[in-house]
């Protein structure tokens, strides 16, 4: 979950950042890495592209830290940039192949394992937990990227309604809402008919 709790902090770095202090930026990128890149693999779900993908958003947060108005929460609005970045990078990633879960390979197999492994929710033991893993991941790249967005912040990256509506610019009534459609969403792939 995420911890707003330095805004602050990242008002004078944002500051430091827009008068070309490069110690500021690189700052920024350390306190903010781990989220970014969590972000980008939950909603991307492949190791291998995480890291680039990151790199991208971290460049385009660089060049765009001069218009950013430094009174607003700094959080929510890289979080933005983020999920337009993933949103891009997915789109690109569908355009090349589609992949199926079968056509994984062990390292983007292991990687999903540990993603499981660390979110309880979505936990099973032996055969049932691989059937499990590989549905789940099958049914996430089925959803429109707003659903799915909606499955990644509040179930895998385990935002509250609140803090999802400071991303997505909408009431938390709304981010419930979002998320109530998205699960429906993805119980109907997972039980046709229901």
């Amino acid at each position: 979950m995420w911890k707003d709790n330095s805004p602050d902090e990242d008002r004078e770095l944002v500051t430091l950042c827009q008068k070309g202090d490069q110690h500021a930026f690189e700052a920024l990128v350390r306190k903010y890495q781990r989220t970014v890149l969590n972000l980008a693999y939950h909603y991307i779900g492949y190791r291998n592209e995480t890291e680039d993908i990151a790199q991208k958003i971290f460049v385009k947060i660089c060049f765009s830290l001069k218009k950013f108005d430094n009174r607003r929460p700094f959080l929510p609005w890289l979080y933005r940039i983020a999920i337009n970045q993933c949103y891009d990078e997915l789109r690109k990633i569908r355009r090349q192949r589609v992949y199926t879960f079968s056509e994984l390979t062990r390292e983007e197999t292991r990687d999903i394992e540990n993603l499981i492994s660390q979110n309880p929710a979505i936990q099973a033991s032996g055969e049932a937990r691989q059937d499990m893993r590989a549905l789940l991941y099958r049914m996430l790249n089925q959803l429109p990227d707003k659903q799915r967005l909606s499955i990644v912040l509040r179930d895998l990256e385990a935002l509250s309604y609140a803090e999802m509506a400071k991303i997505l610019g909408c009431s938390e009534q709304a981010a419930r809402l979002k998320v109530f459609r998205a699960r429906a969403k993805l119980k109907k792939l997972i039980i046709p008919g229901k």
